[in-house]
This record gives structure tokens, sequence and C-alpha cells, in this order.
């Protein structure tokens, strides 16, 4: 298959956020006050949150706790556990019980459970969870998502690796939180670290951490388990048929610790998704982030000289991606105007203290020139 590109991955540009404590404070109080500032779900979202629970009724329980994690996704992937934040190359998703994947031209798919994620020769893949933590799928990389359990006495995470390798930062857990790697032959427990795991036919299993900790168990093929270690910053182990145990800790090898400088992107990325939490500017930064990668297309298809040689089915996956612009663009204008109403609100709001405050001086000030009369 020829090899082509279907997006450029956009310079992340960090927004400064210089609001003093009192005035964060009261822009926080204004904005409950603006009932109006708040969205309301939308027909089309109230009419699939109907439809989930209307499927959910007579399924089995496998099947009602599928359901639970599509009614919690979002049209646009405004909200899901994980969902895919960026890709290059050629990725694969292969949904749960489907038997043929389909080719990626989107970011912000939702991922639930029983998904299959592919990265093929030269491509790479990211993903998001709900908690911010972050993977990356390197090239030749398969992966299964295997639990996605969310309740309150319980959050549970395990990805299974099938070939390649990822890597990624995980957030300090909680007793009641787990995130899990599972290969073959064994499982990786992260306790809240920045990890690699790799996963190869002929070397077995490697497992390296750059941060925190991870406690690596080694099963036989009845699950039996054969040992444990310990691994701390800056320390690997390996795993292989013939021993009984993962191998005793050793400092990373080069080939991890070439990985230094991704995790460092990874982890200055996670500030910034929680920032633009904080401030409730997600939902915009991704449509502008589409409507970006959608630019870099039409770009690629005008002047770069590969397009012309990429077969039909791939020049369609493009126009495909690219028909997609007027639906955000609408969106996005939505979204901007909702936020000039509420900007006019407030600043109205403020307008009107500074006047009650000032009329209020001056009621003093006259009170005080009655006293002194």
């Amino acid at each position: 298959m020829k090899k082509y590109i279907l997006l450029l991955i956009p310079i992340f540009l960090f927004m400064s956020c210089d609001l003093g404590k009192k005035a964060a404070e009261a822009k926080e109080k204004v904005v409950k006050l603006v009932s109006s500032a708040k969205e309301k779900p939308t027909v089309q979202a109230q009419t699939k949150q109907k439809t989930s629970v209307s499927k959910t009724a007579p399924a089995k329980e496998e099947s009602v706790k599928q359901e639970e994690q599509e009614s919690s996704a979002e049209d646009d992937g405004e909200y899901s556990i994980a969902y895919i934040n960026e890709f290059e190359g050629e990725c694969e998703l292969k949904r749960k019980g489907e038997e043929i994947g389909e080719v990626l031209n989107d970011i912000y798919v939702p991922l639930y459970e029983g998904d299959v994620v592919i990265t093929e020769e030269d491509a790479r893949m990211e993903v998001i969870f709900d908690d911010s933590t972050i993977i990356k799928l390197d090239s030749n990389s398969r992966i299964v998502v295997k639990d996605l359990t969310r309740k309150t006495s319980e959050k549970s995470t395990v990805i299974e690796l099938l070939k390649g390798r990822i890597y990624g930062v995980v957030k300090k857990l909680m007793k009641e939180e787990a995130f899990k790697v599972k290969t073959k032959m064994a499982m990786a427990a992260i306790k809240g670290t920045e990890f690699v795991v790799e996963t190869t036919s002929d070397e077995g299993d490697k497992v390296g951490v750059y941060k925190g900790q991870v406690e690596v168990k080694q099963f036989d093929m009845s699950g039996r388990e054969l040992g444990s270690v310990i691994l701390d910053k800056d320390k690997e182990t390996r795993i292989v048929k013939k021993l009984k145990g993962p191998e005793k800790p050793k400092r990373l090898s080069k080939n991890f610790v070439k990985r230094y400088k991704e995790i460092e992107d990874i982890r200055e990325k996670i500030k910034y998704m929680r920032e633009l939490r904080r401030q409730g500017k997600t939902r915009k930064y991704k449509l502008e982030r589409r409507l970006k990668r959608i630019d870099n297309v039409k770009t690629l298809m005008r002047r770069h000289p590969k397009y012309k040689k990429l077969s039909p089915k791939q020049q369609k996956l493009m126009n495909e991606i690219i028909k997609r612009e007027a639906y955000y663009k609408k969106q996005l204008n939505d979204l901007e105007k909702r936020e000039r109403r509420t900007n006019r609100r407030i600043n109205k709001y403020f307008q009107k203290k500074k006047e009650d405050m000032k009329n209020k001086k001056k009621d003093e000030e006259d009170e005080d020139e009655d006293e002194e009369e």
C-alpha cells in the first residue's frame, strides 16, 4: 500500500492565563450568576441519550456496559473515557466484534472496551483518557482496550499490547484506581508514572520506568503467576519464556533513554489539556484543531505531488475529511457567539458593580458632609 500523510500535527500553542486570584474568583461567581452562559444539551444529544437507554434495557451486562461508555461520548468527542487524540501515517481502528477494521480519517474518535487499534509502518498514534493520562503507540503496534471501568468505588483501565511498543504518562493513582498494561506473558501495574512497554516475538517483553513505579508480574500460559519485580525510576526489566519471573531490574537501555524527549512532550501536553479544561476551552480548542487539520489536508492535496499518486480510495478518504469543514465551522461559529454573549453579560455585570460602588462611595461622602454641617 502506498504511504501517505493524513495529517500534519499542529503545534500546541500554550495559552497564558494571567488572571489575579481575586479576578478569577469574581469571574467564577459571575459565570454562575449568568444562567444562560451554561450550555443546554442539544436535541441531537438528548435523542442519542434516549436511544442508548432504550438499547441497554434488554441487553446483557456486557452490552449494557458498552452502551454506557458510548452514551458518555458526545457526537464531537467532547467527552469519552478514551479517544484518539492524534495520529500520523496509516492507522486502523477495529471495533469490537468486527472482522474488518476502518482506516482512521478523523481525530477525537472515542474508544470502547474490545476495540483494537493498529499502527502500520511509519505511523504513530496518541490516545488520551478521561483523567488526562496519555499513551502513545509506536509504528507497527497493536493494542486492545480490555477494560474501561468507571464506577464510584472502582476505576480500572487495562490495555493489552499485542505487538510493538507503547509509552506514556499516567497520573498518580488513588487506592481505588488501576492502570495496567497486559502482554502475552506479563502484566505491568502502573502506579502513577512515566513508562514504556514493548513486546516482540523473539526477545520477549520489556518494561521500563522513567519516573514513578511499576509492578511487573510474569504469567505462564495457564495464567499462573511465576514471579514479580518492582521497577523504580530509570529501571527496566525483561520477560522471556525460559525464565520463571521477570529479570532483575537494571538501568534503562539506550533505546528507551531515547524516548525521554517524547515523555517530556507528553508531560507538557497533559498540563496544557488540564489548563484547557480548567478554563472551559476544551471544545473550542478541538474544533480549531480539526479545522487546522482540514486546512493542512487541503494544502497537501493542492501542492504535494504525492497526492496525484494516491489510489482513488486514498483520495476519497481525504475528500471525506474535507467534507466536514462546513460542519465544524458552524459549530465553532455558534460556540464563539455564545462566548461573546457571555462576555458581554460579564462586562455588564462588572460595569454595574463598578457604578454601584461609585454611587455608594458618593452617598457615604454626602453623609459625611451632612454630619459635618
